[in-house]
């Protein structure tokens, strides 16, 4: 009797034991599951949302995942050529503005082709002597920016040279306090050179450049640039200049040809 009630007492507290152990350690014990059950679940959801991706790629047909792809080029398409023609739209507007203002009388043109080089630039335009084009005629874009001149005429085109082509030279003056005048010439790459200034007239960095007038059928006052560095030399009989261009002839899409006026 005494042997069974000992035996009753060991298996009381053993029993106490494990109650009070799974007390104490069962939220480290959920802890320790809840650390293994979170990737395990995080991997299912993965699992899950790339099946649901393939299920619902294989529920679109190949025609249909062709036809929506031409339909998305082809928008691509013409967004594109809506912001070019919204652009060229653009210069010509202010092309014909500067021309209004200045009461000349212009040509509209379109680029059709260029050739860009680091010592020969030129474009051809799509109007030539039949709409009044002549050879030396100066050539513009935006609001009255001077990219070229006219060098060779067909009935229906041109060709442009632009201010940067090492053979190209425009007759300019400064706008500083002595109005300084000379020549801006073809540099390498897409810059100018200024020559032809007397050593005693003062010239500054970003001093503005526009035609002088002393050209045949180049008006005064079409920008040019700005003056970017100046070259003096005490014992050379002019200084130089280099000058930025304000136009970009590997851009411009529409330009206005300046022409005579027909009387």
């Amino acid at each position: 009797m005494e042997r069974k009630t000992r035996r009753l007492l060991l298996g009381s507290l053993a029993i106490g034991s494990i109650v009070l152990f799974g007390v104490v350690f069962r939220g480290s014990v959920a802890r320790a599951f809840a650390a293994v059950e979170r990737p395990l679940v995080a991997a299912g959801t993965w699992i899950g949302g790339k099946a649901v991706g393939i299920f619902d790629a294989a529920a679109v047909s190949p025609e249909r995942v062709a036809r929506l792809e031409a339909e998305r080029d082809s928008a691509l398409i013409d967004k594109a050529e809506l912001d070019r023609l919204r652009d060229e739209n653009q210069e010509l507007r202010d092309a014909l503005g500067f021309v209004a203002r200045q009461s000349l009388r212009s040509v509209l043109a379109s680029v059709v082709s260029r050739s860009i080089g680091p010592e020969a630039s030129s474009v051809v335009i799509d109007r030539g002597s039949d709409d009044g084009i002549v050879v030396g005629a100066p050539v513009v874009s935006g609001a009255g920016i001077m990219i070229g001149k006219v060098t060779s005429v067909t009935r229906g085109s041109a060709t442009v040279r632009a201010l940067s082509d090492h053979a190209s030279a425009t007759a300019v003056t400064l706008y500083n306090e002595s109005r300084t005048i000379g020549v801006a010439e073809g540099l390498s790459g897409s810059l100018l050179s200024l020559q032809y200034v007397p050593q005693d007239e003062k010239i500054s960095v970003n001093d503005i450049v526009v035609t002088s007038g002393l050209e045949q059928n180049v008006p005064s006052g079409l920008l040019v640039g700005i003056v970017n560095q100046v070259n003096s030399d005490p014992i050379a009989p002019f200084q130089t200049a280099v000058l930025e261009p304000l136009s970009d002839v590997r851009r411009v899409a529409s330009v206005a040809v300046l022409v005579p006026n027909v009387l």
